[in-house]
């Protein structure tokens, strides 16, 4: 299986050429690496960072988002398995393309996260865990949902489930597309042996975006894929937990912007609900995702 690599960078060129870096003893193994500069400041130098001849290089002038950015680099991709992995990623795995290839043996597989190791603490990433219990990852093991920081996907269930829904713009994106998998019976593995680094940021930085994209998103997430009640608790407990997060970081006029953004999507959410069956709703709750809250 042909594995194609897609980043989608923004203003952060040193931590793109180290990402690349990361990826050189890789090269032999993997068929492409395709990358979007969207919409930097400063236009990337493609020829700066041109490390491989299977490298090709797209540029966007407006800022897509991460949905529609990803959509744009798997709709350019020729291999059969996608590995997308965040600008701020290094790999960490040794010899990481015949293991990611092996997963891929298991037909009814239909994405591998990696484990997250923060750069700062060196520790893996609790927020990077997918499962409310945020248990850290020793094994391998089946999950409701992937983290996008680096994940491998077959092309087919990409485009099965419809990828990613480019309203989300950025958060939410994977969780809501990981529905859509399950419900096509697709499996979602964590794994243990598959490790990249993340840049650390600070908390402050990542509050801002956390308050307004979950507080707009979250219940959009719901109205496209769960049943009435736990649609109805995800919105009315995001919405308030968004606006407890907002009060204590005095941000409640970021906090009023995204409640109003999100009421004036939710027809939008809602021309796209596709209610995930009894079974998925059982499968998530049983893999540790939450379907309440």
């Amino acid at each position: 299986m042909n594995i194609s690599v897609l980043i989608l960078t923004h203003n952060r060129p040193k931590a793109l050429f180290k990402c690349l870096s990361s990826l050189q003893a890789e090269q032999d193994k993997i068929f492409e690496i395709l990358i979007l500069d969207n919409a930097s400041n400063e236009a990337i130098d493609s020829q700066q960072i041109k490390i491989s001849s299977k490298l090709h290089f797209f540029r966007s002038e407006t800022n897509l988002g991460v949905a529609k950015g990803r959509n744009f680099l798997a709709s350019k991709a020729q291999g059969d398995l996608l590995w997308f992995i965040d600008d701020d990623a290094s790999l960490i795995t040794k010899e990481a393309t015949p293991k990611i290839t092996a997963y891929f043996r298991k037909a009814a597989l239909g994405v591998v996260s990696f484990k997250v190791i923060n750069s700062f603490s060196g520790e893996e990433e609790t927020r990077c865990i997918p499962d409310r219990k945020k248990t850290p990852t020793h094994q391998d093991c089946l999950a409701s949902y992937f983290v996008g920081c680096s994940f491998v996907m077959r092309k087919k269930a990409f485009f099965e489930a419809g990828g990613f829904w480019e309203a989300f713009g950025y958060s939410c994106e994977e969780l809501d597309l990981s529905y859509r998998l399950i419900e096509f019976n697709y499996q979602i593995l964590r794994s243990s042996i598959l490790e990249v680094q993340h840049e650390f940021f600070p908390e402050k930085s990542r509050n801002r975006n956390w308050i307004y994209f979950n507080t707009r998103n979250r219940p959009w997430l719901a109205i496209r894929n769960l049943p009435v009640f736990p649609l109805l608790s995800q919105t009315i407990l995001w919405w308030l937990y968004g606006g407890l997060v907002a009060m204590k970081n005095l941000e409640i006029i970021l906090y009023l912007k995204a409640l109003f953004d999100s009421i004036l999507g939710i027809p939008t959410a809602f021309s796209g609900r596709k209610v995930i069956s009894k079974e998925s709703f059982k499968k998530v709750a049983s893999l540790g995702g939450r379907v309440w809250y």
